[in-house]
């Protein structure tokens, strides 16, 4: 993006950028971020539950009302109470990792830090540039044919729900859980009756399972990497005032989200669980996406 009115709006990049490899496996500025915000957390339950008391200080005590309180949301929205505690551990993990991690991308520093490094450019992308952007983006072809733009400024952090892999790999994991438990429930069989019925709707009910991994992953990733876009345009163009408003729209969209992921997660499970039908599944849904649409 170009300057608007003398002012230089930052570049946008949908993918993580990447900062660099460890043997074959590449490191990207939201992988990073994730493995800080990860190790915050271990760190963080690890001192508050490192001394535990009858009568327990603040520390213990923010943690044991976080824990009851998510485990009384996970029980209502379950509405089995058994289910609902074997189901905990999964529930209170998502949630908690989606919200500080949606958090994250609030904190100074992050995605105004920048390494210089040479970035590669598709040929594709370069095909369609004229001279005059070639030069003004400083892309340069290597020896090996493939082009590089040279000393780009590369985001050093940048929110880890901000990159669709995180959130896709998330989604991935609830989903594959999901059928995990059905079968469990009720065997192979009953729960290749339960999708098979009616036949001729198999391959709409194998479609409606495939697309909650659309459903849970770009929702979350489409609002958090939106709602980072949007602060930061509104930074480069009005500073201070304007930014802390939308900042404060964040802190609130990103508790929304990660709660929004949380039941869609119990909902599945408790009916994949119940059999009770892809009716009550889409009403479902609807009802959250309704909300969702609403809220964030």
């Amino acid at each position: 993006m170009g300057p608007i009115i003398a002012i230089t709006i930052p570049k946008i990049s949908l993918p993580a950028e990447e900062l660099f490899h460890i043997g074959p496996v590449k490191i990207t500025n939201s992988n990073l971020m994730m493995l800080i915000v990860m190790v915050a957390l271990v760190v963080f339950f690890a001192l508050a539950t490192r001394k535990l008391a009858v009568v327990p200080g603040r520390r213990q005590a923010f943690v044991e009302s976080a824990i009851e309180g998510l485990l009384g949301f996970t029980t209502s929205t379950a509405g089995d109470r058994h289910l609902a505690r074997r189901i905990f551990p999964l529930i209170a993990t998502l949630f908690i990792f989606i919200l500080v991690a949606n958090y994250s991308g609030l904190l100074p520093g992050i995605g105004s830090i920048y390494i210089h490094k040479d970035v590669p450019v598709t040929g594709t992308t370069v095909a369609t540039m004229s001279a005059a952007d070639k030069a003004k983006e400083n892309i340069q072809q290597l020896p090996d044919g493939t082009f590089v733009a040279k000393d780009e400024k590369v985001p050093l952090f940048r929110s880890p729900n901000a990159d669709l892999n995180m959130t896709l790999g998330m989604a991935l994991i609830v989903v594959v859980l999901v059928q995990v438990m059905g079968v469990r429930s009720h065997g192979l069989g009953g729960y290749l009756k339960e999708l098979a019925t009616p036949a001729f709707l198999t391959p709409i009910h194998i479609i409606g399972e495939l697309s909650r991994v659309i459903s849970l992953s770009f929702r979350l990733f489409g609002n958090i990497f939106g709602g980072e876009v949007l602060v930061t345009v509104m930074y480069a163009l009005t500073y201070l005032i304007i930014p802390t408003v939308f900042l404060g729209l964040e802190v609130f969209f990103g508790a929304i989200q990660a709660l929004l992921f949380s039941v869609l997660t119990i909902i599945y499970i408790s009916l994949a669980v119940g059999g009770h039908g892809e009716a009550q599944v889409e009403a479902h849904e609807g009802e959250l996406a309704e909300s969702g649409a609403h809220l964030g």
